[in-house]
């Protein structure tokens, strides 16, 4: 019998810290233009994605920036909108 390995279950992430990496990244150096900075908030957002993903289905950290932050202006986040409109 062959063995199967025990991560296969394991979520698959990498899209999320690849959005999370380059966001912060990008966003800090077109901001601030200081590359210490943004390594160290890089860090930080790596470190805050994994802290909440922990033990969550794959694109928790997908569903937790759309309810809080929304995507644009044109698009409000659900907690904000005061009834649900097509």
């Amino acid at each position: 019998m062959r063995p199967v390995p025990r991560n296969i279950d394991r979520p698959n992430r990498n899209a999320e810290y690849a959005l999370i990496g380059m966001c912060t990244w990008y966003g800090t150096m077109f901001t601030i233009g200081k590359p210490l900075i943004a390594l160290v908030l890089t860090i930080l957002g790596f470190y805050l994605t994994y802290k909440l993903t922990l033990n969550k289905p794959e694109g928790n950290a997908y569903r937790v920036w759309y309810t809080h932050l929304g995507l644009g202006k044109m698009i409000k986040p659900p907690k904000k909108v005061k009834r649900f409109e097509i």
